[in-house]
């Protein structure tokens, strides 16, 4: 394990163990905390791909799944966020006082442009999947890669200056994989207890040959449909 990731395990085990001492989770209320002018949100993705470890990470929610806290996100949704969401609206629309800023709807296809010149001839890499973790809105897989993801956020991010080091929330990017959102808070120590089961259970290897960037649209702070644009890695 390299020092990146001896990093990431090191953030997992404090957020672990602040929930552990207290948990405490948001349930999933059916809309996103955006500002109101929000009309959409881009990000770059590294999609999990692998038959194995998508069955193994299914096998883990389903015995988590006796909680009755947990509402699972689909596995075509299971990713790693490399460069965190950007938000987008319409032009034109006044920047919300002392909130992020938010970039015009056109930006996503300028994004997407200068994205696949920026990762031309990256090569692709591994990423090993260990073990669960809990954070405060969604329960989550850890992921090691040896640091390659985070590089290739600060690639795209030194390409194209707009795009954020943090999520609007203000919180920083730690490598993770989102399985399932929070369905109840009143169930906390049922699925606390499965958890402690499965904070070292390996769920093994894929391999990361694309990026994807992902467009969410948002209306009132209720997602829309995604769409998926890939970004090859290792072509000239």
């Amino acid at each position: 394990m390299n020092a990146t990731d001896r990093e990431t395990a090191e953030h997992h085990l404090a957020i672990w163990e602040g929930f552990h001492q207290r948990p405490e989770v948001s349930p999933w209320a059916g809309r996103l905390s955006l500002p109101a002018e929000v009309t959409a949100m881009i990000g770059f993705v590294l999609p999990v791909e692998g038959a194995a470890v998508r069955c193994a990470l299914a096998d883990a929610l389903a015995r988590l799944d006796t909680s009755g806290c947990l509402l699972p996100y689909p596995p075509d949704y299971w990713h790693i966020t490399i460069v965190p969401p950007a938000l987008l609206a319409e032009a034109g629309r006044p920047q919300p006082a002392g909130g992020p800023p938010l970039l015009p709807v056109s930006f996503a296809r300028q994004a997407l442009d200068q994205a696949r010149k920026a990762v031309r001839g990256a090569e692709p890499f591994e990423v090993s999947v260990r073990g669960l973790n809990a954070f405060r809105d969604v329960l989550v897989a850890v992921p090691y890669d040896g640091g390659r993801g985070l590089e290739l956020g600060r690639v795209l991010r030194s390409a194209i200056p707009e795009l954020p080091e943090r999520y609007h929330s203000g919180h920083d990017p730690v490598p993770h994989i989102s399985l399932a959102r929070y369905a109840h808070g009143d169930r906390l120590e049922t699925l606390a207890g499965l958890l402690e089961g499965e904070r070292e259970t390996p769920f093994g290897r894929f391999r990361v040959e694309r990026l994807e960037m992902f467009v969410l649209p948002v209306h009132d702070g209720e997602p829309g449909p995604v769409t998926k644009h890939e970004i090859p890695l290792g072509r000239p």
